[in-house]
C-alpha cells in the first residue's frame, strides 16, 4: 500500500518509532509492533478482557468536523470504555486502519497521537495492528485488551429486583454536541450557496461555552476507568455497561440479559447546564436526550440493597462521580418511567441501534 509516495513499511516504522513502550508495561510485551503477531505476558491470576470497535467514514465519523486527533482519540476511549464497564485495567491496544489516497502520513500520525493521548494515562500501548487501502472511505478499528481478577469482572447479566441503579458523569450532552456540528456544517454549506444571505452558526440562547463544552463531549469523550475500578475492587455493582447507545437502549442490554425490568425517575436525570440550554433553545425535552441520546460513554450500574450505603458514601466522598436513577424490578412489570407530573408510564424510548447493510447519514445519526 502506497499512501502519498509512503510505503507500508515505511509507515510502519514511523509508527514504531512513535510508540514506544513505557518501562511500566514492558515487561508485559515480549513482542510488539515489527512481527507477525505480538507477544503477550499476562499476569498470573488474572483473566484476559477483548473488545474491539469499528468505524466507518460517513457511519461512525465526519472528517468535516472530526481531526484525525479527535478520531484516534475518540476510537480509543470507545474500546477504553468497554474495558471500564468490566471492571478491567487497559493494557495493549491493536489498531488497523483502512486508509484512502486522501490520508497522509501526517494525517496517520496525528491520529496515532489522539489513540496515545487517550491510552497513555490508563497505562495501555499499542503494540501492533495492520493498515490497507480503501475506496470508500477511512476505516478505523481498534481492539483493547485488558485484565481483572475473574472475581472482580462485571458483568450486564448480575442486577436483581431490587437493585438501585446508578449512572456517572451527565447524560445526553454527546448528542446534543453532534447536532451543533452538523447544524455547523450545514449553515457553512449554506453560507457558502448563498453568500447574500448569511446565517449565523451559533443557535440562539446558547452562549459559546456551552457550545465548546457540547462538542467536545461528543468529540473527546472520557471513559470512566477509574469508576469502573472502584465498582470492581471494592465488590459494589452487581451488573454494568457503558452508554454508548443511549441510557434506554442500554438499560434495555442489562435488563434483558439479567432477566429483569427497570423503574428510571427521569426527575433524577443528571443533567448538564449546557445540554438543558441547547434543549430549550429547540424547544425540546432534555430528557429525550438524556434517555435516547448515544455516545456519552458514561456507567450505568446497579447495586444490591445491602451495598447502597458503601456507595452513596463513595458519592458523598467524590469518589464516586453518580447518581441515583431508579431501581432494578421483576422482569413481569417491564421498563417504565416516573415523569415530573409523578405518573408511571411505558419506557418506550429507543436507544442507537446499528441498521446492518442500510447506509446511514455522516456522523452518528440521531437514535430512532
Amino acid at each position: 500500500m502506497a499512501q502519498h509516495g509512503i510505503g507500508e513499511f515505511e509507515l510502519i516504522r514511523r509508527l514504531r518509532r512513535s510508540t514506544p513502550l513505557p518501562p511500566s508495561v514492558a515487561s508485559s510485551v515480549v513482542a510488539g509492533i515489527g512481527d507477525d503477531a505480538a507477544v503477550l505476558q499476562p499476569r498470573a491470576g488474572r483473566v484476559l478482557l477483548a473488545t474491539t470497535d469499528l468505524l466507518a467514514e460517513g457511519v461512525h465519523f465526519d472528517l468535516a468536523f472530526t481531526t484525525y486527533r479527535q478520531l484516534g482519540y475518540k476510537a480509543a476511549m470507545a474500546n477504553l470504555s468497554d474495558i471500564a464497564a468490566m471492571g478491567g485495567i487497559p493494557r495493549h491496544v491493536l489498531v488497523a486502519m483502512a486508509l484512502t489516497a486522501r490520508e497522509t502520513p501526517r494525517d496517520v500520525e496525528a491520529l496515532y497521537a489522539g489513540i496515545r493521548a487517550a491510552c497513555r494515562p490508563a497505562g495501555a500501548v499499542v503494540v501492533g495492528g495492520d493498515t490497507s487501502a480503501s475506496q470508500n472511505g477511512l476505516f478505523l478499528s481498534l481492539t483493547v485488551l485488558g485484565e481483572a481478577t475473574p472475581t472482580e469482572v462485571l458483568r450486564r447479566s448480575g442486577a436483581r429486583a431490587g437493585d438501585r441503579l446508578y449512572v456517572t458523569g451527565t447524560l445526553g450532552d454527546a448528542r446534543a454536541g453532534l447536532e451543533i456540528l452538523l447544524r455547523r456544517k450545514n449553515k457553512s454549506r449554506a453560507v457558502k450557496t448563498t453568500p447574500t444571505h448569511p446565517s449565523p452558526l451559533e443557535g440562539e440562547g446558547e452562549g459559546r461555552g456551552d457550545l465548546a463544552y457540547l462538542t467536545r463531549r461528543h468529540l473527546v469523550p472520557t471513559a470512566r476507568l477509574t469508576e469502573g475500578r472502584t465498582l470492581a475492587e471494592d465488590k459494589l455493582a452487581s451488573a454494568a455497561i457503558d452508554l454508548s447507545d443511549g441510557l434506554a437502549g442500554d438499560l434495555r442490554h442489562i435488563c434483558e440479559e439479567s432477566g429483569v425490568g427497570a423503574l428510571v425517575d427521569v426527575r433524577r436525570l443528571p443533567l448538564s447546564s449546557p445540554l438543558i440550554a441547547h434543549a430549550r433553545a429547540r424547544r425540546r425535552s432534555p430528557v429525550e436526550y438524556a434517555l435516547s441520546g448515544g455516545e456519552d460513554y458514561e456507567l450505568l450500574f446497579t447495586v444490591p440493597p445491602r451495598k447502597i450505603a458503601r456507595v452513596e458514601a463513595h458519592i458523598r466522598l467524590r469518589r464516586l462521580h453518580a447518581t441515583d436513577i431508579g431501581t432494578i424490578t421483576a422482569r413481569r412489570q417491564g421498563l417504565r418511567m416516573i415523569g415530573y407530573d409523578n405518573t408511571v408510564r411505558p419506557l418506550t424510548a429507543r436507544g442507537y441501534e446499528h441498521r446492518l447493510g442500510a447506509i446511514e447519514p455522516k456522523g452518528r445519526p440521531a437514535p430512532r
